[in-house]
């Protein structure tokens, strides 16, 4: 060094207006970012390295979609395992093949997340554009909807009937008319009730009789113990579906297929097998109401879909209508969350669920149920108890008193991809059809058309 430079005197150094933290005290966002990519980094070459870690990637894998799992069978009847389960089971195989790929744990669960989110936002139902039929229905309709009565709704069918009014009968749509078929889920039941109090009338089978009566190989069971009118009242004490069956559900509803594939075989097998309890307790069934109306049929020594079509869709001009056994007669609907759900084809468990039909051959069936020229009117009259303070049951129909003072008999139905609702206020000689081809509970909006028709 030059004597001259050091002479110089030493050149002030600037203050930083962003002075560097103290060694070893990393800034706050480098630490953020640190974490972050710690995170990112793969599994194998970080926390997962050891059993430890290998487990808590495997519990959180699958803990994952098992919460989500048991969040859909919680509250309510059902809960919402039928609907909401195909989330989970998407949920599982997106988790499993990202981290396959990546084994990164949370990148792995933010591609799981948003997947689901969006497949969840794609298949969403919306109420669909077209519209067709009389203004006046469609005018209550769009008041509901202004009221959010129809959020989840995509094609929806309605008939309003009035037998005071100068035009009885009036049917419109939604992305469907008063000709689209749908399935109509456990509203089958309560038309098997008016076949069954038709054949009470023809002396084919009596209400106190056990069902083994009809169907033999019932005989020496508790099942075969139970009378014709405690499986048409819900109080026989049968669970609600076979055991088979259910099993067979767990797997097969979340993929949206059918599973009420039993015959008649097995139908026998579910009803003997079964522990019956709580008999004379209401407790809705469809494995009863399955056996119903097959005695029914075999007591009128015909098949259950012909006993159907001779002595209620053809007496009321139901041209439309019949029961869904051996092939599809519907192209499938969709679950309340969207997913595509396959046609309840049934055998055995017809008489449950397996009607097709439209709005205006329901029409037809709510105008002679109000006129009183249906087969089997003994049907609607009540007999039995429910679990609800404010509703009896007659031959599988639910009559209930409303708040508005309003006594409404009705049945309503769910299968997988489609719902239905009939309610006849009879005093007033009025009543309404819903059928929607989404699985919700059309019975909320059907009965809001219904309490608004005072």
């Amino acid at each position: 060094m030059s004597q001259t430079q050091d002479l110089l005197p030493d050149t002030p150094t600037p203050l930083s207006t962003n002075p560097r933290p103290p060694p070893g005290r990393p800034a706050p966002g480098s630490r953020i970012l640190a974490v972050v990519r710690r995170l990112l980094v793969r599994d194998t070459a970080s926390f997962a390295h050891g059993w430890a870690g290998k487990v808590l990637v495997a519990a959180v894998l699958i803990g994952i979609p098992a919460t989500m799992v048991l969040l859909t069978v919680i509250g309510g009847r059902y809960g919402r395992y039928a609907e909401d389960s195909w989330k989970a089971l998407l949920m599982l195989v997106v988790l499993a093949g990202s981290y396959l790929a990546s084994r990164r744990l949370l990148l792995t669960v933010l591609i799981g997340a948003l997947t689901v989110a969006v497949v969840s936002w794609v298949l969403s139902p919306n109420l669909a554009d077209t519209r067709d039929g009389d203004p006046t229905v469609l005018a209550h309709l769009d008041h509901q909807a202004g009221r959010g009565m129809l959020a989840g709704y995509h094609d929806v069918a309605v008939a309003e009937i009035d037998l005071n009014a100068a035009q009885p009968v009036r049917l419109a749509g939604i992305g469907a008319d008063d000709t689209t078929p749908m399935e109509i889920g456990s509203m089958t039941k309560a038309m098997t009730g008016l076949v069954i109090a038709d054949a009470v009338r023809r002396g084919e089978i009596r209400m106190d009789a056990a069902v083994s009566t009809y169907l033999p190989q019932l005989a020496g069971s508790s099942a075969g113990t139970a009378t014709m009118h405690e499986l048409v009242t819900h109080t026989s004490g049968y669970a609600e579906f076979g055991a088979a069956t259910l099993r067979r559900g767990a797997w097969k509803a979340p993929l949206g297929h059918n599973f009420l594939t039993a015959d008649s075989a097995q139908l026998t097998k579910e009803a003997k097998s079964q522990t019956v309890s709580g008999r004379g307790r209401y407790a809705y069934s469809t494995l009863g109401s399955a056996i119903a109306g097959q005695a029914v049929a075999a007591a009128a020594q015909m098949s259950y879909a012909d006993l159907m079509r001779t002595r209620l869709f053809e007496p009321l001009g139901m041209t439309r209508t019949a029961i869904e056994d051996g092939h599809a007669l519907v192209t499938g609907g969709r679950s309340p969350t969207g997913l595509p759900v396959q046609p309840w084809v049934m055998s055995a468990y017809a008489p449950g669920a397996a009607a097709v039909s439209t709005a205006g051959d329901l029409a037809k069936l709510a105008t002679a149920l109000l006129d009183g020229t249906a087969p089997g009117m003994a049907a609607l009259e009540p007999t039995t108890a429910t679990d609800q303070s404010n509703s009896r049951i007659g031959d599988f129909w639910q009559i209930s008193t409303w708040q508005t003072g309003q006594s409404i008999t009705w049945h309503g139905g769910q299968t997988g991809g489609y719902a239905s609702y009939l309610g006849l206020d009879r005093p007033r000689h009025k009543a309404v059809i819903v059928l929607s081809d989404v699985a919700n509970d059309a019975s909320d909006l059907g009965s809001q058309l219904l309490a608004h028709r005072k």
